[in-house]
């Protein structure tokens, strides 16, 4: 009888040692950052020959906006984190309209003019009507203007419903540049939207570094995390 409670024992602590091993392997798993879900998300839509790969600014002029932050009814893309908003320039910042109003994001035609801060490719269909967004692209820089402003200072800017550069200006942001920039985005619909952004950099002005992420599935939301050190 000892005997067999002996065996029974050791089999149950070998058990328990394999069940803690395979924990311990499944915790060692590297987990998959939205971005690069994002990524394979592209390259599978890439292989679908109901799309072609269009380059911007090469073969398309890219978004014609100049910066990420915007107020569209109920859409609303202010990319916030612990009092901070995160405002990346898509465009020279030497070159946006001064009277144009940040808010409505679009600036068609003239927002084609301005240089572009990032590079990349979209997929589409062969026969979109000109103007079309495509089903996903993703885009890259590495030297893009980005800003930093206090929540508060330019909820009180906003009041109005406008946002011009030199009342961004006159916010006092941060002025960073950011090294590294991704973003993969499928802006067609609310059903389908995604935009996930990985960013880095420095800001020149107080010698600090930063960091920040954007995942975002609803144009009403957006979830950021952001750090400076």
């Amino acid at each position: 009888m000892k005997k067999a409670t002996y065996l029974n024992l050791s089999k149950a602590a070998i058990a328990w040692v394999i069940l803690v091993m395979a924990c311990d392997n499944e915790d060692q798993q590297p987990l998959v950052s939205e971005l690069e879900k994002a990524r394979l998300e592209y390259e599978q839509m890439k292989a679908n020959p109901a799309f072609i790969e269009l380059s911007f600014p090469e073969d398309d002029p890219g978004p014609p906006f100049y910066a990420r932050i915007a107020v569209l009814g109920p859409d609303v893309l202010l990319m916030e984190s612990n009092g901070t908003v995160v405002i990346p320039m898509m465009r020279q910042v030497e070159c946006i309209d001064p009277e144009f109003n940040l808010l409505d994001l679009y600036h068609v035609p003239n927002g084609f003019f301005c240089p572009l801060t990032l590079s990349g490719r979209g997929l589409i269909e062969p026969n979109a009507p000109m103007g079309t967004f495509p089903v996903i692209a993703y885009g890259e820089g590495s030297n893009m203007p980005v800003w930093f402003v206090d929540s508060d200072l330019l909820a009180n800017a906003m009041v109005d419903g406008v946002l011009t550069l030199p009342e961004l200006e006159a916010l006092n942001p941060r002025k960073g540049v950011a090294s590294r920039y991704e973003e993969y985005n499928k802006p067609r619909s609310e059903e389908d939207y995604l935009l996930v952004i990985e960013s880095e950099g420095t800001i020149p002005g107080t010698n600090q570094r930063f960091e920040y992420k954007v995942i975002s599935r609803t144009k009403a939301r957006q979830d950021v995390e952001l750090r400076f050190w």
